[in-house]
């Protein structure tokens, strides 16, 4: 039997916030955003720096339809029809917060997309699978959350490809999604992306849930900022998520009841 990770292999989550950057891929600016950071405490005066996504100058406010390759950009919306939003969890599986969250989105009937870290699917993969066989969608969100930005295309790809075998030898499935953590893209991730056949995602809503805001905090950063597409981000790990699960508790019946539709990308 081949040896699980342990907790101890697993470098623990806590967060600093890098500004946005823009890095040129084909000739066009892409947007990236930061988001929690493996390794190292997040200081309150960078964590201040850390604001909610926006649509890129520009660009439309709500994306109809799936990325066409060659892609030139993640992807910030989903297709607005019938009020659709996307729920995202990053940063899992948590063997503490995870369960939590799988049973508050059974109660509600939502289904979202969990972007994975492969070292914690790894230790963790019968959450992957619970994940899953739940009916929700998985994501790549590299092996052991690396801020692919600066990286040589061979350690983007070993970083990708190492995760995507640790997703699918949990559930059977090979992930279509790649999120980059720190919504950190260059052209590298993107045509790494492209070779593997997976669709970047990005978020435009960011309550900051990581920081531990307090519950009403998340939820009225998620009711001010949601609109017809957007792709919400929360976390199932990387810390404490108590304040995410009671926010969740709250956000999806007040969503529901204003005739949004969850829906994944």
């Amino acid at each position: 039997m081949a040896d699980r990770p342990s907790d101890d292999n697993i470098r623990p989550v806590s967060f600093v916030n890098r500004r946005r950057v823009l890095l040129a891929v084909g000739g066009m600016a892409l947007t990236s955003v930061s988001a929690p950071r493996l390794a190292g405490a997040a200081s309150p005066a960078l964590a201040a720096e850390h604001q909610p996504l926006a649509p890129g100058r520009g660009e439309r406010r709500h994306h109809r339809g799936r990325p066409r390759y060659p892609l030139d950009k993640p992807l910030y919306f989903v297709d607005d029809a019938a009020n659709s939003i996307a729920l995202t969890i990053d940063d899992g599986p948590d063997p503490v917060y995870t369960p939590q969250v799988l049973r508050v989105l059974h109660r509600y009937r939502v289904r979202a997309t969990f972007s994975m870290i492969g070292l914690r699917v790894a230790a963790y993969p019968h959450l992957a699978r619970e994940v899953h066989d739940a009916g929700h969608k998985i994501a790549n969100h590299t092996w052991n959350h690396a801020d692919l930005a600066g990286m040589s295309a061979h350690r983007v790809h070993d970083e990708i490809t190492r995760a995507s075998h640790a997703i699918h030898s949990a559930t059977g499935v090979h992930p279509g999604l790649f999120r980059a953590p720190y919504g950190a893209w260059s052209a590298k991730v993107i045509k790494e992306c492209e070779r593997a056949r997976m669709i970047p995602l990005d978020w435009s809503v960011d309550p900051r849930d990581w920081s531990m805001p307090g519950v009403h905090k998340i939820v009225r950063n998620i009711m001010k900022n949601t609109q017809p597409g957007s792709i919400i981000l929360e976390h199932d790990g990387g810390g404490n998520r108590s304040e995410t699960v009671e926010a969740l508790r709250i956000v999806l019946p007040r969503l529901l009841d204003e005739g949004y539709r969850f829906a994944t990308p």
